[in-house]
């Protein structure tokens, strides 16, 4: 394993900390970028360290922590974009200007075609020659508290694929060997983006306890939140989901399927959704959030359920339950995200068939 790869990581969140202190405590160096100081202040108070405890534990002494994105990239080899969905156009719109053809990208995860969205994005600014590696679901389930970031779990089998394919790049070769033992090769991005468990759950859990969360009734976001009749409902949802993998001849994993191959030693012997998610012990403590209009709508809807629905579309599938969880949402906020999904008519892709779609997912083109 090349030590002397170099990785920037874009967004201080819960997951952008854990996985910039987790390189670092394997020895790399690592620059960590945020577009608000505040969320760096404890980190550049504590020299510059992420302390992990949970399933990983150590010290990891940042390189650089940094507001500015030049500096943050400068010199390194690969950007991993932790940001929630919507910062995805916005840090690379942001980082156009200083890229370098030697560099790659990495979203961590990326939602329904992010790989894609980028690429045109680049491609629009006449840049063609960035390798774009994308996520199917976060490796680490964790929360951060100042520098310090708790690991509940590190998942298995999380998929990474890249646009375009067949490319070969050395510092996604190292992030490879670095988490060889929890992610797996998928064959096109628009796998990784249909085989994200997030998308799946949030708006539901979210909705379905929406009476909870505004009166500010604290619960077991996951334990709790998902009762028999909440999962028969998500698993509705789910097979409209697997039944695109299927049009498009992908791999077609379940949401329990999911669960079981992310979680195996949590949720091996479940025999139902519902079990699956009441016995994970990842989700133990995960407590519900604050308020009902939270990225589990935001950026679960438009970059998650909306382009799964014009999907369907395309590929005349019906998707009435997330097309319901869609108008509740839309109901209930008072906004369509229309201009900002990722659907296909935005990415303009709209008028391809499923070998269309495949063959402009392994190409961009």
């Amino acid at each position: 394993m090349r030590k002397n790869t170099t990785f920037a990581v874009f967004g201080a969140g819960n997951l952008g900390l854990a996985q910039a202190g987790h390189l670092a405590v394997q020895g790399f160096g690592v620059s960590l970028c945020n577009r608000s100081a505040k969320r760096l202040q404890p980190i550049i108070q504590n020299d510059n360290r992420i302390e992990l405890s949970g399933s990983l534990s150590g010290s990891g002494r940042l390189q650089l922590v940094t507001t500015n994105y030049a500096e943050a990239i400068a010199g390194r080899d690969l950007i991993i974009i932790t940001s929630a969905a919507p910062g995805h156009r916005v840090i690379t719109r942001d980082i156009l200007p200083v890229l370098r053809p030697n560099q790659a990208l990495l979203l961590h995860p990326a939602y329904m075609f992010g790989a894609i969205e980028v690429r045109q994005l680049l491609a629009d600014s006449g840049v063609q020659d960035i390798l774009i590696g994308e996520l199917s679901n976060t490796v680490f389930a964790c929360r951060a508290n100042g520098a310090q970031v708790h690991i509940f779990a590190i998942k298995k089998n999380i998929g990474i694929a890249y646009l375009p394919t067949g490319v070969d790049n050395r510092a996604i070769e190292t992030f490879k060997i670095i988490y060889r033992d929890y992610i797996e090769c998928y064959d096109t991005v628009l796998e990784t983006g249909l085989l994200d468990l997030n998308y799946m759950l949030h708006p539901f859990i979210n909705m379905m306890n929406a009476g909870l969360i505004d009166r500010m009734e604290p619960f077991d976001y996951y334990h709790c939140g998902v009762t028999p009749h909440i999962s028969n409902v998500i698993e509705a949802a789910d097979r409209e989901r697997t039944a695109i993998c299927h049009a498009l001849g992908i791999r077609g994993y379940s949401a329990i399927d999911l669960m079981k191959r992310h979680y195996p030693h949590q949720v091996e012997k479940s025999t139902s959704f519902y079990e699956a998610t009441a016995s994970n012990v990842a989700y133990k403590g995960i407590a519900s959030p604050d308020h009902l209009y939270t990225r589990n709508i935001w950026e679960d809807i438009p970059y998650g359920i909306m382009p799964i629905i014009s999907l369907g579309k395309a590929l005349e599938i019906e998707t009435p339950v997330m097309q319901a969880i869609y108008e509740l949402c839309r109901a209930a906020f008072g906004n369509d995200w229309r201009e900002e999904a990722r659907t296909l008519d935005n990415l303009g892709l709209i008028g391809l068939d499923a070998a269309g779609l495949l063959r402009y997912a392994q190409t961009g083109l």
